[in-house]
């Protein structure tokens, strides 16, 4: 029976020391995450949209036209569009990253939250 427990303990230890390794890697790459975000400076609310737009002329051969960029977002409960032209200017190029590094940072988070949590009854997970 103590030759049990001993072995719980045991498995208990290895988890809490795997958990604190993998905490620390999160950290570190939560880190450079929020550094290069800082790097990337502001980046605006909303998500850059491609369009490709009929003309409405008669037998146009070239149609639909395109693509064209927009900035869309949400204010006061409707959508608002913002024609960035038939280019992404520079100053919207950095959006797609802002945006995967914060959906990485959110994940980060969670599982932090989730190695944080220790179940002992079980002997850690099984």
């Amino acid at each position: 029976m103590l030759e049990n427990i001993e072995k719980k303990l045991r498995r208990a230890l290895e988890e809490i020391e795997e958990r604190k390794r993998r905490l620390k890697e999160l950290e570190e790459e939560e880190r450079k995450l929020l550094k290069e975000l800082e790097e990337l400076g502001g980046y605006p609310n909303g998500s850059i949209v491609v369009k490709y737009v009929k003309c409405g002329k008669e037998g146009c051969r070239r149609c639909p036209h395109g693509p064209y960029y927009y900035l869309v977002w949400k204010e006061g409960g409707k959508t608002k569009w913002k024609y960035l032209g038939k280019e992404v200017p520079k100053e919207f190029r950095n959006v797609k990253r802002a945006k995967e590094i914060s959906r990485r940072l959110r994940e980060i988070e969670k599982e932090k939250r989730e190695l944080l949590q220790l179940d002992l009854k079980s002997g850690g997970r099984e």
